[in-house]
């Protein structure tokens, strides 16, 4: 996922963008059957939170900015883009809100369990995975995508025979700088006060 923040025709929202093409080996489907290779480009999910702002916004005037202005300025071939096609939804006051420590009262993947309910699972970025936790944590679409594959598998582990689980591929590891960045942050936060927590 690429970020977007501090742009000033965002009025205040943030944003992600996923080049969608790139999750999936073989992906010719995506541009249709009438389409030459050579003619493909990338299909691109942008979802902007925070939106209040935009949501007045007609559906062309998100497409307009989020091609003309963003994702140029994070992938600079994007300047050279043409847009074909596009489609926006707006869905205010979606989001999830949860207070620290609200973990251990969020449901649980396998739902009330397979011996009460074994056809009732739960998927998304809040849900507790088990032994399935992975390593994308906090509230974030890559867990929620990652938690709808899981609870998928599990309820076709204990209602059909034969079938094949959809592999979950794990987090790479994080990188040195950034591994570096979270020990000196560790070592500094020992000496100064959590204010902003209690």
């Amino acid at each position: 996922a690429n970020v977007f923040s501090r742009f000033e025709s965002l009025r205040g929202a943030g944003g992600t963008f996923f080049m969608l093409d790139q999750f999936q080996a073989g992906n010719t489907g995506l541009w249709g059957d009438d389409i030459k290779n050579d003619d493909m480009g990338s299909v691109v999910a942008c979802d902007f939170y925070n939106a209040g702002g935009l949501m007045s916004l007609s559906e062309e005037d998100i497409a307009k900015i989020l091609t003309d202005e963003l994702l140029p300025s994070s992938v600079s071939k994007f300047a050279d883009a043409k847009l074909v096609d596009s489609w926006v939804g707006k869905y205010g006051g979606v989001v999830s809100w949860f207070s620290p420590g609200s973990f251990t009262r969020r449901p649980p993947l396998e739902g009330a369990g397979n011996d009460i309910l074994p056809n009732v699972k739960c998927a998304g970025d809040w849900v507790r995975m088990g032994e399935r936790e992975h390593g994308a944590k906090g509230l974030c679409q890559e867990r929620a995508f990652v938690s709808g594959f899981e609870a998928a598998n599990s309820l076709m582990r204990v209602s059909a025979d034969g079938f094949k689980e959809h592999e979950v591929l794990p987090v790479r590891e994080d990188e040195w700088q950034f591994k570096l960045g979270v020990e000196i942050n560790r070592e500094v936060m020992k000496f100064l006060p959590r204010f902003w927590t209690r």
